[in-house]
Order: structure tokens, then sequence, then C-alpha cells
């Protein structure tokens, strides 16, 4: 796996130091699939660490969303690559803030899950997707299921759950109050995040130009990289498997790399 190349990627002219970045944004990928991957000694698996397991879903999502902006950002995509650290910092903030309280919260999430399963479920067949029912959908709809469910697991908006960690995580929440109109505009196609290809030289008419948006992939990188680790951490804290010592020297590198550029 890692950071191989695609046959037919396009590719943008990089200088040494952005190629340097974005393979050490890679090798942090690579620390955190290795670290998923790799069994701790002296550690039973109980079979009902929920805690744990969601935190482990949030890692391996984290590492997904890493990898893709690896690759969009080397094909000149930065500013398309804001929509997925947009989700990671949402990402950051759902865990850090389940983790505050993590028996009542982890019941939430779980009951959220379901609820969304069960949706997802219910659109499949009104699409005639034609799948086949699993185990786990019969018993949600035998259960009690009430009508509707929340836009957030717990019914409260990310940016609501970032307020609300001010005081046990400040650094969270002020990266998430600076950042967040920002990756939301340019998730949802504010016409900002676009004029800069659309312009004109002099008196010409404008003209749509194509081409590398290598103005922002320092900090779409750099976010990607603290915020996969940051979501790896706090899965390790609730119990997930993962061996994080190798991951947090990836990113000491990363950031001696980062901090040069």
């Amino acid at each position: 796996m890692g950071d191989a190349p695609v046959t037919g990627l396009p590719r943008w002219p990089l200088d040494d130091a952005e190629e340097r970045l974005l393979e050490f944004a890679s090798a942090v990928a690579d620390s955190l699939e290795q670290g998923l991957a790799a069994p701790l000694p002296d550690r039973g698996r109980s079979g009902t660490d929920e805690a744990g397991l969601i935190g482990a879903f949030h890692a391996v999502r984290a590492l997904r969303c890493l990898r893709t902006v690896v690759v969009t950002c080397r094909s000149g995509y930065a500013v398309e690559s804001a929509p997925l650290v947009r989700s990671m910092l949402e990402d950051s903030v759902s865990l850090r803030y389940l983790s505050l309280r993590p028996h009542s919260r982890v019941r939430a999430w779980l009951h959220f899950d379901e609820q969304r399963s069960l949706e997802y479920w219910k659109l499949s067949e009104r699409l005639g997707l034609g799948l086949q029912k699993s185990d786990h959908i019969r018993r949600i709809e035998d259960g009690r299921n009430p009508s509707g469910s929340p836009v957030w697991w717990s019914n409260k908006t990310p940016s609501a759950m970032a307020r609300e960690l001010k005081g046990a995580d400040p650094d969270l929440s002020q990266t998430f109050k600076a950042l967040y109109p920002w990756l939301s505009d340019v998730a949802h196609a504010n016409i900002k995040t676009t004029s800069s290809y659309y312009f004109a030289d002099g008196d010409e008419e404008p003209a749509l130009r194509v081409g590398p948006s290598n103005h922002l992939m320092q900090l779409m990188v750099s976010l990607s990289v603290a915020l996969s680790v940051r979501i790896c951490v706090t899965a390790h804290d609730l119990g997930a498997e993962i061996e994080i010592a190798p991951i947090l020297a990836a990113k000491g590198a990363f950031d001696q790399i980062d901090a040069a550029l």
C-alpha cells in the first residue's frame, strides 16, 4: 500500500520543498496504517470495548482522508481537498467530545449509528437496489425506533461541541473556531473559492484558468496531518488498539519539514 503512484493520475509540478512535505505526510499516513495493524503485546481483546471500537472507526477514516488529501494536493487540487479537511476537523471535535463522557456518549453514538443504518437501508429499498437485508438491520427493525434522527449523534452541531471543549481542549476549540467557517465555505462551493480560477488580465474578457492550487497545499496537508494524528491519539485514549509512539515520531519529523517550508 503506501503512496504508490497511480497510472494516469494528474501530477502538477511541485518544487523540492513541496515534494518533501508530501513525502513526509505520506510517511505519517504509513505510520497510522502500521499502528492500526500492529498487534499490541500484553493486551487482550475483550470484544465489548465499544469506546475503543468507535475510536478505531474514526482512526481508519482519518487515515483514508489523510491519504486522499496527499493525492489531491499532489495533483494540484489543494482547494478541492478542503472539504475532506473539514470533515476531519468535525471528526476531531466529535470524538474528543465523546471522550469527555465516554460511557453515556458511546451509548448515544451507537444508537445514532443504528438509526442511520436503518435509514440507509430504507433508502436502498426505495431506490430498488435489491440488497440483501442483514441480521443487523432485522434486529434494528424489531426494536423500538423513534421517528426521525438528529443530524449529529450528540444532537449538537460541531460548533456547539467545539464550544463545550473550550475548557478541556482549548487548542482544538480555537482551531475549530478559526478554520471551520472558511472550510465550510469551500465545502459548499462558495464563489470565493473559484474566483482564483476565473479572472481577466487587463482589459481582456474573463477566462477560466484551470491550474494548480499549490498556494494552499501546505495548509491543507499540515491540517490533515495534525488532525489525523489527533484523532488517533484520542482513539488510543478511548481504548483503540493503536501503536501510538511511531505515529508521534512520524508527526515530529513532518513538523520539522513543515516549519522549514
